[in-house]
């Protein structure tokens, strides 16, 4: 074909270039911005494991912890979402935003600690909704709100005194 047949073809059809507002829909499994729900997070330190490029940090202190994101190290490999007990985090269906400055691109989100209801050690209880799907429904998730509202220490005493009192028949006060 002559290449001035091929230029003329070019110039007679119409403009194949997008609009700004005319965007791309993102596909189903798009890998966009980072979502962390600071409500549900419990601190594990699992996404800080599995983050090879160290993008997740957690820092703790006497009463709150902090979790920290840096966007620019993120390479969106979706590991953090993947392995994530309490699904707290999740990726949103747009891209990150653009910035103009490095701080920016830090997302920090301080988690409250709550006192042992037994003892009054520092603790973060699970949420409510990964006891639900924990317990596979909303009942035993009831029961098993207060028993996730006591520390380590505390709820290894109320199984244990709750073993006795089975094998036993009584319960010494």
């Amino acid at each position: 074909m002559n290449i001035f047949q091929i230029i003329f073809g070019n110039l007679t059809k119409r403009s194949r270039t997008r609009k700004p507002e005319d965007k791309v829909p993102y596909p189903n499994d798009f890998r966009g911005e980072l979502n962390h729900k600071a409500e549900q997070c419990v601190l594990c330190g699992t996404c800080v494991y599995v983050c090879s490029p160290g993008a997740i940090t957690i820092e703790t202190q006497e009463e709150k912890g902090f979790w920290n994101y840096d966007a620019g190290r993120c390479t969106f490999c979706g590991r953090c979402v993947e392995y994530c007990p309490t699904d707290t985090l999740s990726f949103l269906s747009h891209s990150a935003p653009n910035v103009n400055q490095r701080a920016d691109e830090f997302t920090n989100h301080a988690i409250e600690y709550q006192h042992c209801k037994r003892c009054g050690a520092m603790i973060i209880p699970l949420p409510y909704e990964t006891l639900v799907r924990i317990y596979h429904s909303e009942e035993a998730a009831q029961h098993a709100v207060q028993v996730h509202e006591l520390c380590e220490r505390c709820r290894s005493r109320v199984q244990s005194e709750s073993m006795k009192l089975g094998i036993s028949g009584t319960r010494k006060n």
